[in-house]
């Protein structure tokens, strides 16, 4: 009994040059009528990218086989394969093609113009790119931009602060960069100087495939690659909150944003962050306690003395820049002056006033020179209301802490 005309293909895979999970060269046996034929299908190179051009090439083992035509099938959606010469074929891999390995089959045509179909073991692995995008290219901070250093932080209210977010302009990711691996980590720098702990974001983003099904599987794919070290939702391919627990007054919050060099390989590119700085808008009067050493310079009753004495304690009232959040150089203040103790207001000794200090420290700072925000040096003028002397007019230095 005959053989049945090109019945179902039996694969058999030969050595050829492979790939770490892929074979660019097999041998299919086709059985026909009269005769097997074994023919060898191959590609010229182990990993393709999107935009390269694959070359097929057939041999016939048998000269005098009556198998028919025989043509390559690759299963990449929108690839069009195009003679370039006998028994071979060219085909270019679209930008758009999803990474992975795709299986190349066997149509064979016979002489009565019957087509078959038949599998083979060879394949197309396409990789994708694995460059590293620039990233003012495709990221902002919305909805407002922040200051390039400490000293230019934008001041924002804290449901501004809250609702700040990264945004990915996905488009802007040129073609052939690949997927692209983000941390963004964010610093606090409260008010007195002190640092608290950072926290870390690892994102992934990339260029639209236009197709939600292919922008979905490359999701999960690039999820698997992150493993443990991110959390990511789908809807994060556009935007990320910000990620900040709950923030003092005037504080600075900093987004720091990087390529995740532990996931991307490649070399680092220090030039290649974002740092933007904000403010954490406070109140614009501020009440605290300040602790000084007195001494005076100018009275005006030196016909009535006073033994002053070394120290002073008053509540103050602190003014704030509504945009920078330093504190005003001039401040206000009422409290005990000229005693030995906080409490020892003895007659003669000192007694009560009202306080205009201008704090030289605090012009120091506003300039943005390092100095203790606790630490006030300066000039007090002070209408002073003295136990069992008459009142008065003083002019005093002082040196003290506030808190």
């Amino acid at each position: 009994m005959l053989k049945s005309k090109f019945i179902k293909c039996i694969l058999l895979c030969v050595i050829g040059i492979l790939s770490t999970h892929a074979q660019s060269k097999t041998s299919t046996l086709i059985q026909s009528t009269d005769e097997d034929e074994r023919i060898d299908i191959s590609v010229d190179k182990s990993v393709y990218f999107p935009g390269d051009t694959v070359i097929f090439i057939i041999q016939r083992n048998d000269n005098s086989a009556t198998a028919g035509i025989i043509t390559p099938i690759l299963r990449i959606e929108g690839t069009t394969l195009k003679s370039i010469g006998r028994l071979r074929y060219a085909a270019v891999i679209p930008l758009t093609a999803t990474p992975g390995l795709f299986p190349i089959g066997l149509r064979v045509t016979d002489s009565e113009g019957r087509r078959f179909r038949y599998e083979t073991d060879c394949v197309v692995a396409v990789e994708e790119y694995q460059d590293v995008e620039q990233l003012s290219r495709y990221i902002s901070i919305i909805p407002a931009a922040g200051g390039n250093n400490i000293r230019t932080a934008v001041t924002l209210n804290r449901e501004q602060v809250r609702n700040l977010m990264v945004r990915f302009h996905r488009d802007s990711i040129r073609i052939r960069m690949g997927p692209q691996f983000v941390r963004i980590t964010t610093t606090i720098l409260l008010r007195d100087g002190i640092a608290a702990p950072s926290y870390e974001r690892r994102v992934v983003t990339y260029r639209s495939h236009g197709d939600s099904y292919k922008d979905r599987a490359m999701f999960i794919q690039y999820r698997a690659a992150y493993g443990a070290f991110a959390n990511i939702r789908p809807e994060e391919l556009e935007q990320v909150i910000v990620p900040v627990d709950s923030l003092p007054d005037w504080a600075i919050l900093g987004i720091h944003i990087e390529p995740d060099y532990t996931i991307k390989i490649g070399a680092v590119d220090r030039s290649n962050i974002i740092t933007q700085y904000y403010r954490v808008k406070g109140p614009t009067v501020e009440i605290g306690l300040s602790l000084a050493i007195p001494k005076v310079f100018y009275d005006t009753r030196t016909d009535d003395p006073i033994q002053y004495g070394n120290s002073s304690a008053m509540v103050r009232f602190y003014f704030i820049d509504s945009k920078t959040g330093n504190r005003f150089p001039v401040s206000a203040g009422i409290g005990v002056f000229g005693v030995n103790s906080p409490v020892d207001v003895g007659t003669g000794r000192g007694g009560f006033a009202l306080s205009m200090f201008l704090d030289l420290a605090e012009m120091v700072r506003i300039v943005n020179i390092g100095f203790d925000k606790k630490i006030n040096i300066g000039l007090e003028m002070d209408p002073f209301l003295s136990i069992g002397k008459k009142a008065r007019l003083i002019l005093a230095a002082q040196a003290g802490f506030s808190f």
